[in-house]
């Protein structure tokens, strides 16, 4: 073999590696926030403003006397928020679908349920009603609009947690990530009820 053909070879397997690292490579995050080291005034009035971003990380529910852990995958967009929950005791393959006040559910049997047929089913599968409305800001970290009790830094600013409709959010660690310093790990509690979720990816 020519050292001029050997060397054309050579370049086009790097060429090769370098195109599959590329398509492989997950994109960066969008950093849409004022700072992870921001006054938390500033965080959290851009939080409040923030309508789209997604999450993955894995919950553990414990109600009723039972509880499962599991994965949890999170997007909202705009008004629209899709969660799917993959885990044990009929979990498998759960899609909740909430457009406004308009929710859908399909199992991974292909079953698809709407309106409070769905809620119904929600809250079958999981032993306790899902605050679906409120989730949105509630994994940010900061209260939904309306009557809530924070539980904040007095120097800072910082939320630990807050109650809200009968619940409590606590925010258990938070990391840097969209320029905001996001809950890593949150936990919610109601009567018996507890959900605590650890957060592997923000976007």
């Amino acid at each position: 073999m020519s050292t001029a053909l050997r060397v054309g070879l050579s370049g086009s397997v790097a060429l090769l590696v370098l195109l599959a690292g590329c398509r492989t490579a997950p994109p960066p995050a969008a950093v849409v926030g004022p700072g992870a080291d921001a006054p938390w005034s500033e965080q959290r009035a851009a939080l409040e403003r923030l309508a789209n971003y997604s999450l993955t990380g894995r919950v553990a529910v414990a109600a009723n006397g039972q509880g499962f852990s599991g994965n949890l995958r999170y997007q909202q967009q705009a008004q629209r928020a899709n969660l799917a929950l993959d885990g044990p005791l009929g979990m498998g393959g759960l899609r909740v679908a909430l457009d406004g006040e308009q929710l859908s559910i399909s199992t991974s049997k292909g079953e698809q349920l709407d309106g409070p047929q769905a809620r119904a089913e929600l809250e079958r599968r999981l032993g306790f009603e899902l605050p679906l409305g409120d989730l949105r800001w509630w994994l940010l970290g900061i209260p939904a609009p309306g009557d809530s009790v924070l539980d904040q830094d007095a120097a800072s600013g910082e939320i630990h947690g807050f109650q809200q409709k009968g619940w409590r959010v606590s925010i258990d660690a938070r990391a840097a990530a969209m320029g905001f310093a996001l809950p890593q790990k949150l936990t919610a509690t109601r009567e018996g009820t507890r959900f605590k979720l650890l957060v592997e990816n923000w976007q």
